[in-house]
């Protein structure tokens, strides 16, 4: 029998959303030996051109798709899909409301859809956003759910779903350590600077630190995971908060990636979550 190939699948709602949360990880892995990949749930139609670039008259969304892909090759990815559904924009708009939504799609149709991903793939661990959608985000949310589900789907032998079962050893969701978010927003109030908080919100943004399963150091991997931000250029400028970070804190700020866990192929014990604190793999990779 072939030896099972290492394989990491990450899960985002938008285009961007890959290098912003996990970008350091992908690259981590890729350097590892791992096959990663990434699939975006939505084409990110509802997006504005934040950075405010010259369109040249092109289409939004078009633009984005290039800038995924010019995002795709700086992460080295070793693949990249659409899962085909429409962006809902941010939360209490209007554009919840359009019925090709991501948020209102049926989850088991949208799992099933991810599912045959998992079945052709079949990672050992699958990574996507925690039940709060990190912000709130309904696509968030919403990548949350229908990956739970496709998780469950790609394993259920009696799944009518495209492809042979696989059990995926590891679910888990990037977070942000609500420590870090405080401690970044106490250190740029000190400097002068702007935070993207107040003294209130800082207070309940990011996952409580006892919570976190696992950090990833990416701090050699930081400039490249910076690069594959900037290429989406539509979103993310250097003049943006993600930049607007003294340049010796950002390896403490953003050089380590962090996740919880969202379900195990078994119970963990505790030799398993002494493992999984620095790696999603736990050992099953050199």
């Amino acid at each position: 029998m072939a030896p099972e190939v290492a394989c990491l699948l990450a899960v985002h709602p938008h285009p961007d959303d890959e290098s912003i949360a996990m970008g350091g990880t992908l690259l981590h892995y890729g350097a590892r030996g791992v096959a990663t990949h990434v699939v975006t749930c939505t084409g990110g139609e509802e997006g504005e051109n934040l950075a405010g670039i010259d369109l040249a008259g092109r289409d939004l969304p078009d633009l984005r798709r290039e800038e995924m892909a010019d995002a795709a090759a700086l992460l080295g990815l070793t693949s990249h899909a659409w899962l085909g559904y429409r962006d809902s924009g941010m939360v209490g708009t209007a554009t919840n409301d359009h019925p090709d939504a991501f948020t209102n799609v049926d989850v088991a149709d949208a799992g099933t859809r991810l599912a045959a991903v998992v079945r052709t793939l079949r990672p050992q661990v699958v990574a996507s956003d925690g039940a709060n959608g990190t912000y709130g985000h309904p696509d968030h949310v919403m990548a949350h759910r229908v990956t739970v589900a496709a998780v469950e789907l790609a394993a259920d032998p009696d799944a009518d779903v495209p492809g042979s079962p696989h059990q995926v050893r590891l679910h888990v969701a990037h977070a942000v350590p609500r420590e870090r978010v405080r401690r970044m927003h106490r250190e740029l109030l000190a400097r002068g600077l702007l935070s993207p908080f107040d003294d209130e919100s800082v207070d309940d943004f990011g996952v409580p630190d006892e919570e976190i399963t696992t950090v990833i150091d990416v701090r050699a991997h930081l400039e490249r995971k910076q690069e594959a931000m900037l290429a989406h250029r539509s979103q993310i400028s250097r003049e943006s908060a993600f930049f607007n970070i003294p340049e010796e804190l950002a390896p403490d700020l953003f050089g380590r990636e962090a996740y919880v866990v969202v379900s195990t192929a078994g119970a963990l014990d505790a030799s398993d979550r002494d493992a999984l604190a620095d790696d999603l793999f736990a050992g099953h990779v050199a």
